[in-house]
């Protein structure tokens, strides 16, 4: 039956560890090296093997108009670094905490978008891309699309930075 974790009887003659009874051990060579014998097919398979640099993790970079602050931000929206220009240091303590967080928060969501975007993308390959999918994504995992992303982006710029002339 499927489901039946029934115990073991220890008097039962079943051996748990009996199907170790078929192995064999690889021969070691003079020299150290194991004998590739009946494992030397598996070398055509040395070029798929694991890599030794990582897979670039997809980064989200966001400056502001003015130029004096950029944070760029790994796809769950964790700030990665921020970099800030010359002209920084003419900005008050306040000001220049203020303009991070509001560019890192632009940062962020330009990561939940692609977030979006690769759920999305994924939710069509398994057939479901249908309005309840968007829905699900934005309003139950408050993932924003791209372009409201860009569109709020624009919008903090434009209100923002409407009187800045640098």
């Amino acid at each position: 039956m499927a489901g039946d974790f029934s115990t073991r009887d220890p008097d039962d003659d079943a051996d748990d560890l009996s199907a170790l009874d078929f192995y064999r051990p690889v021969p070691v060579e003079d020299d150290g090296e194991v004998d590739g014998g009946d494992l030397a097919a598996l070398d055509a398979f040395a070029g798929y093997g694991l890599s030794d640099e990582p897979e670039p993790e997809p980064l989200f970079t966001v400056t502001n108009p003015p130029g004096t602050v950029t944070v760029t931000s790994y796809l769950d929206g964790r700030v990665q670094h921020i970099d800030l220009s010359p002209r920084a240091v003419h900005m008050s303590e306040t000001e220049l905490a203020e303009e991070i967080v509001v560019i890192a928060g632009l940062a962020a969501q330009d990561a939940k978008s692609a977030q979006y975007e690769f759920m999305l993308d994924g939710m069509r390959e398994q057939g479901h891309d249908d309005p309840a999918t968007r829905d699900f994504l934005q309003r139950d995992l408050e993932l924003p699309t791209p372009e409201e992303a860009r569109a709020h982006r624009a919008e903090v710029f434009t209100t923002r930075y409407a009187g800045s002339h640098e």
